[in-house]
């Protein structure tokens, strides 16, 4: 098992982060001048990010922290 959260492009639009057997999915949403990438925990939305960089450091947190919480 890897250390560091690993990302997965499905496709332009939507990843996937996986860590420790916890993930997480990232999907771009159009919505006009509101459009970015929501993260998403199951079918639960965490956050909504403006940039693709904030939804992967949003993500990797999240599977960090559950991965965590998991141990212990």
């Amino acid at each position: 098992m890897s250390e560091h959260p690993i990302f997965k492009q499905q496709s332009s639009y939507h990843w996937t982060v996986e860590h420790q057997g916890r993930s997480a999915e990232l999907h771009y949403e159009q919505a006009g001048f509101q459009s970015g990438w929501a993260v998403y925990s199951g079918n639960h939305l965490v956050e909504r990010c403006a940039e693709l960089m904030q939804a992967r450091r949003v993500a990797a947190a999240l599977v960090t922290r559950q991965a965590e919480l998991q141990a212990a």
